[in-house]
């Protein structure tokens, strides 16, 4: 009962109370109260974006002097714990080469989740799915998105005869999904979440067939993503029947998701929050570029404060308080967060389940609305999807939580990633000359320079780990202070951070573009 009471006082806790805490603690440490830096605004939208990237990347930096410096190898070992590479098996040729995959905590227990796999829905192929969530409120409902969204995309995503076997139960829907190498795997799931997550899928899979239409595969990855949060919500509610404190927990957090499916030369984005995917393209002319495969849904973003504003036109007061959702939600589009979603109803149900004396929740009813919760819901989970067709100059997708895009920027991430692909020293300063060295001076002034470089240097096999150490450094002290902060701080410095790096065939693409 602690626990779900936990998760309710972190989910309802106002901006107001965040920032008396912040702003004691901001002063001392040089970092900006975090509602601060949500109501910063500038002219462009995405300008804007990549200049608060490098305003937090400084202002962030805890002092290196203020904390336990660990030696270069215990930085190597905390950065490797959680890493991990797959390489695709060369026999099935497709899209994906290999991916790299790596994770840091900041809250304990990390809220953040990461999952990847295929799907057998086809005899022509075998699409990858790469996944990235971000909780928050704790890690309740990204946990249910690990267990849950790839059922969800392979049913919406299945043919006709594959949805027969399905609801006749000839085959079951984790038949047509490969789970791979996941720390936060399924088989943790309790008997009784275990017959509600089957009842769900499987009601979902009927109704599928009975509709059944060829849609579009961005309309399938929106009917997933919302068909399970909209789960997810009715299973939450007490009047549900086979109702679990899990699933009330579940739903009472939130969750950032962002998906990314790779189907033959089809690459398809479905975000819903905050996280990112960006795509690595290597020009003609050698120079890298960043494509762009997400929004950021926070109310930073006009097109998302537009949204929210014409769903609910006369309450555009009371919506929007400190660049939050009721001064309280920093995304704008998430899965659980119940208490922006329920009806009034709903809400009346849960409120008077909360006053019965055997509830034990230790939550106030009072303040289970957010005040001036008229006409609900305020937040969706339904993904913005992007489609990209591979080309041979695509060489890399970097899926990431928003505690990469809070260190790093777009063009910082690609510059890393090829750098790294091609075994380069990336950070070294470009205008070094290690030519006409004669005199003591010049000597002197190239081993400074070499020392740089040295310094920056690739360290990492996986580039997932590279692009952490260069989120959180690459200087040793300045990586050295951000890995040993306390459990108490370290969140007011950083965020759970998780990245996947998906390296992709240019052999593959370019014969496969010409069989097209």
């Amino acid at each position: 009962m602690f626990r779900i009471c936990s998760v309710f006082r972190q989910a309802c806790e106002t901006s107001a109370t965040r920032s008396q805490f912040l702003a004691v603690a901001a002063p001392v440490n040089n970092v900006p109260s975090r509602s601060k830096r949500s109501r910063r605004r500038t002219r462009g939208y995405d300008a804007g974006r990549a200049l608060l990237t490098f305003r937090q990347s400084v202002e962030r930096a805890p002092d290196p002097l203020a904390f336990p410096k660990l030696a270069p190898q215990q930085v190597t070992k905390i950065l490797n714990l959680n890493e991990s590479r797959k390489e695709v098996d060369t026999s099935h040729p497709c899209a994906v080469k290999r991916y790299d995959i790596n994770k840091i905590p900041s809250n304990d227990p990390i809220e953040d989740r990461d999952v990847h796999g295929q799907l057998s829905i086809s005899k022509h192929s075998s699409p990858y799915l790469f996944g990235v969530y971000d909780g928050h409120a704790g890690s309740a409902c990204s946990q249910t998105l690990c267990d849950r969204l790839f059922q969800y995309i392979a049913v919406s995503l299945s043919p006709y005869e594959i949805l027969e076997k399905i609801t006749s139960q000839r085959i079951r829907v984790e038949d047509i999904v490969t789970m791979y190498e996941n720390q936060y795997s399924t088989e943790h799931i309790p008997d009784h979440l275990a017959s509600i997550y089957k009842k769900s899928v499987l009601k979902y899979a009927k109704e599928m067939l009975a509709s059944y239409e060829h849609h579009l595969v961005s309309d399938h990855l929106i009917s997933a993503f919302t068909r399970l949060d909209q789960d997810m919500l009715e299973e939450g509610l007490p009047s549900t029947e086979g109702f679990s404190i899990d699933s009330l927990e579940s739903t009472l957090s939130g969750s950032c998701a962002c998906i990314a499916m790779v189907d033959n030369t089809e690459l398809y984005v479905a975000n819903t929050g905050d996280c990112r995917a960006i795509l690595g393209v290597q020009g003609l002319d050698e120079e890298w570029h960043h494509v762009e495969l997400s929004h950021v849904h926070d109310l930073q973003n006009p097109q998302e404060v537009r949204r929210i504003l014409q769903s609910h036109p006369n309450e555009s007061t009371n919506i929007i308080k400190q660049g939050r959702l009721f001064g309280e939600l920093a995304p704008s589009r998430a899965f659980g967060d119940a208490r922006y979603k329920w009806t009034l109803s709903e809400m009346k149900c849960f409120k008077d389940y909360l006053s019965q004396p055997n509830a034990e929740l230790g939550i106030n009813p009072e303040r289970v609305m957010p005040n001036n919760y008229i006409t609900p819901p305020y937040l969706t989970a339904e993904p913005e999807v992007m489609k990209h067709t591979l080309t041979p100059n695509d060489k890399f997708l970097v899926i990431a939580t928003d505690g990469l895009w809070d260190m790093l920027s777009p063009e910082q991430v690609v510059k890393l990633v090829a750098g790294h692909m091609l075994g380069q020293q990336v950070m070294i300063p470009e205008d070094l000359n290690y030519g006409n060295i004669g005199t003591l001076k010049e000597i002197n002034k190239y081993l400074k320079q070499r020392k740089v470089g040295f310094s920056n240097r690739t360290v990492d096999d996986n580039a997932a780990t590279h692009l952490l150490r260069n989120a959180f450094g690459p200087e040793h002290g300045r990586i050295s202070a951000f890995l040993s902060l306390p459990e108490s701080m370290s969140r007011l410095y950083r965020d759970d951070t998780t990245v996947i790096v998906v390296f992709f065939d240019s052999e593959f693409i370019k014969n496969t573009s010409k069989m097209v």
